[in-house]
């Protein structure tokens, strides 16, 4: 297997801006081809586990977002 050490592992401590500049260097990688079929594989799980990331912490926002216009209706509302 090839070595893959430019690759980071998907942390749960990276801000979104960190995983979405990751995976879109493993997009890149994956378009480059040339690529054995088990490092493929990796980087393809590692995109998926970091696209899960990236998507959770947009719906945190969200509900947040949420939130906070829910209170501010409720504030113009008294």
């Amino acid at each position: 297997m090839a070595d893959n050490k430019d690759n980071k592992t998907v942390d749960s401590e990276m801000t979104l801006e960190e995983s979405m500049q990751e995976l879109s260097e493993i997009v890149a990688q994956m378009e480059r081809g040339g690529l054995p079929l088990e490092e493929t594989f990796a980087l393809y799980k590692n995109g998926r586990a970091l696209l899960k990331q990236c998507k959770d912490a947009i719906d945190r926002v969200e509900k947040e977002m949420e939130i906070l216009e829910s209170d501010e209706d409720d504030e113009d509302g008294e």
